[in-house]
């Protein structure tokens, strides 16, 4: 998946389960994550991460962190509304 892809369907989708590879033990991992960092629970988290060309920054609810993911690693991305089987998702 490129970054303008993965970029496109979390802000489309607003919070996202987001399932990657992990790039040091191989296995299937996954996080809830955003990418609207303009809550202000979000702004009180300290965040050193810098996106690169082949990652994406995102405020990541189930760890709560900030996460760079590796758009090349991600499998999968689900709307977090599909599965709590929200009206609109």
């Amino acid at each position: 998946m490129t970054k303008d892809d993965l970029r496109k369907l979390v802000l489309e989708y607003g919070d996202a389960i987001i399932t990657y590879r992990s790039a040091i033990s191989n296995k299937l991992k996954y996080n809830v994550c955003t990418l609207d960092l303009s809550s202000s629970y979000i702004r009180t988290k300290n965040n050193k991460s810098v996106e690169t060309h082949d990652t994406l920054l995102m405020f990541c609810w189930d760890t709560d962190t900030y996460r760079l993911i590796r758009t090349a690693n991600v499998t999968n991305v689900v709307p977090l509304s599909k599965v709590l089987r929200n009206q609109d998702g």
